[in-house]
């Protein structure tokens, strides 16, 4: 992952100006891990952003990164071992066990403590 965008994205998700949500990238003002890292990427004029009934699409994607968002933290090789071309996540080795970004938001971890795996996995 490019270590620019790993800072940027570490300390977004630790400044407290994201509430956090599950099951989306961005629903009702809210925004789960990855869809913080989308918002970094539309800051930067990386993506797009469109808006229905609350619900948030980077490039037209409400549940997982899109292509121009994974290029543009260098998580998009086919070979990276942190990406799973099929679902666009982002992989992680956590406690032992293969998770992903996704996973660990929507199972209940806070963006402190996603910040910190963040921080020590990728």
């Amino acid at each position: 992952m490019d270590q620019r965008v790993k800072e940027l994205w570490i300390k977004a998700l630790l400044s407290g100006e994201f509430k956090q949500c599950r099951g989306h990238l961005s629903k009702n003002d809210r925004y789960c891990a990855l869809g913080v890292l989308s918002v970094l990427a539309l800051l930067e004029g990386v993506c797009t952003y469109n808006e229905l009934s609350g619900q948030g699409f980077f490039d037209n994607r409400k549940f997982t990164l899109s292509y121009n968002v994974m290029k543009w933290a260098d998580i998009a090789q086919e070979d990276d071992r942190f990406l799973d071309p099929r679902e666009h996540e982002v992989k992680v080795n956590f406690n032992k066990r293969k998770t992903t970004i996704i996973n660990l938001n929507d199972e209940g971890k806070n963006f402190r403590e996603i910040a910190q795996i963040i921080r020590e996995c990728l």
